[in-house]
């Protein structure tokens, strides 16, 4: 017998399931990156802007560790989506403790390795002499409270539990922002509160999390200790599906890299501190668009394993159209108003000005990189590893590295900039050629192979 949620997933109307799986994706989303935001706000404000981009700086390390949990999650998602499309409940619960395990033994290892060889992490990722002490006290915190970075929202919303996937960021943000000023500017912690308080949060998350799979009765997964036997098909099932995830964040942390190390060699402190708050704002701004991916993928994973390739097919047009609507409101948004934007995280008036051009050039292609997220997350949703990995790696390298070390040549610091938009067109225009061919695929006979 099918659950309710089930049920909403396979018969309910697209517009209205997308709403219902989007809203409250995109609610938690934005609940869980109040925590950078909260902190760059205090810390850019409170402390300083070279404080700010100190912190700013290790975002690639935080991106390494959310590519395994990203990984894990998404790839645990796609397959509990298809598990529970076709009825299989005891894949679905095995499918689930196997990526707690993976995750959890990973993170140990990260913490451990992390914390051993901080410093030359720090100078990997282009840390200036001025922002080395704020990047330092920030990550060793952050990187020994590892284990707790994730609250496995993406199985949540899997088995088409997207309200509580929203609740569990809902208590922790609000610590979070009790706790910022309080350690900041009551304790004088400096950058070291901000990370003490994001690591407090973080720890609320995982304990409602949790609650939820293993205490409550909220889950219709029904996870046994029986269930933790590493099965080594699963996990590679899980990977297959989730690497395209892990490379997208792992070559957005590379790309983080190569952009400070470039900045660090045509604008120094100043452009690094400015680009990691203008960063900040945009990873802000492209919530919503995450969001609709977020809210999308169990759809496409639950009706492509019901084949039901018609219900697919809305669900991606809906989802691109939303996507490219507000992808273009936030241009213009950001074209009339960058230094208000900037203004909020800062009162340094050359960070404000530079960071508002940094704005304005790096966002250019906003309406299209969101419909690229999804395109590339299709894939990822039906059970195309393989394509889904090869349009993650256009977005952040193998169109991105290539025009910035071009445009950087030519036209320096505005170089860079330009990267961004005009590598995000040609992902754009490759992942839709990718999808049409696919949806062609779908007015095949019964019996034929859909593989792309």
């Amino acid at each position: 017998m099918k659950s309710k949620n089930e049920l909403l997933l396979r018969e309910a109307p697209m517009s209205k399931l997308l709403v219902k799986m989007v809203v409250p994706a995109t609610f938690g989303i934005l609940l869980y990156n109040l925590y950078n935001i909260i902190n760059t706000l205090y810390v850019a404000r409170g402390i300083g802007t070279y404080a700010a981009g100190g912190v700013a700086v290790t975002t690639p390390v935080f991106l390494i560790l959310a590519a395994v949990s990203t990984t894990m999650g998404n790839g645990a998602g796609a397959l509990i989506s298809m598990s529970l499309g076709q009825g299989n409940r005891e894949k679905a619960n095995k499918i689930a403790a196997n990526t707690f395990l993976v995750f959890w033994s990973v993170a140990i290892l990260f913490t451990v390795f992390g914390l051993l060889f901080l410093d030359r992490i720090l100078i990997i990722l282009g840390v200036t002499e001025n922002l080395l002490p704020y990047a330092r006290d920030y990550l060793r915190i952050i990187i020994a409270g590892s284990i707790t970075s994730t609250g496995f929202s993406s199985i949540m919303r899997a088995e088409g539990n997207t309200k509580y996937a929203m609740y569990q960021w809902l208590i922790p943000v609000a610590v979070n922002m009790v706790l910022d000023p309080i350690l900041i500017f009551v304790l004088k912690l400096g950058v070291k509160g901000a990370a003490i308080a994001t690591l407090i949060s973080q720890i609320s998350s995982v304990s409602m999390s949790m609650y939820y799979f293993f205490l409550s009765d909220k889950s219709s997964l029904k996870i046994k200790p029986r269930h933790f036997r590493p099965e080594f098909n699963i996990i590679r099932e899980i990977a297959a599906i989730g690497m395209p995830s892990f490379i997208q964040m792992v070559s957005q942390s590379l790309s983080i890299v190569i952009v400070n190390n470039f900045l660090k060699l045509y604008g120094g402190d100043l452009a690094i501190s400015a680009y990691g708050i203008a960063s900040r704002i945009t990873t802000f701004l492209i919530i919503p668009q995450t969001g609709i991916v977020q809210g999308f993928q169990p759809i496409a994973g639950y009706n492509y394993g019901a084949k039901r390739f018609e219900r697919v097919k809305d669900a991606v047009r809906l989802s691109s159209i939303t996507a490219g609507i507000y992808g273009a409101i936030v241009l213009i948004l950001v074209l009339l108003f960058p230094q208000f934007l900037m203004g909020f995280f800062s009162t340094d008036k050359a960070a404000i000005s530079l960071g508002a051009v940094v704005l304005k050039l790096t966002n250019l292609a906003f309406p299209v990189s969101g419909i690229q997220m999804l395109q590339a997350t299709y894939f990822q949703s039906i059970g195309k590893p393989f394509i889904s990995l090869v349009l993650s790696l256009c977005s952040y390298m193998l169109m991105f590295v290539p025009v910035l070390i071009i445009l950087s040549r030519f036209f320096g610091l505005t170089g860079i900039w330009l990267s961004f938009p005009l590598s995000a067109v040609f992902s754009f225009l490759i992942s839709g050629i990718f999808v049409l061919r696919s949806f062609r695929k779908f007015k095949l006979p019964r019996n034929s192979a859909l593989s792309t």
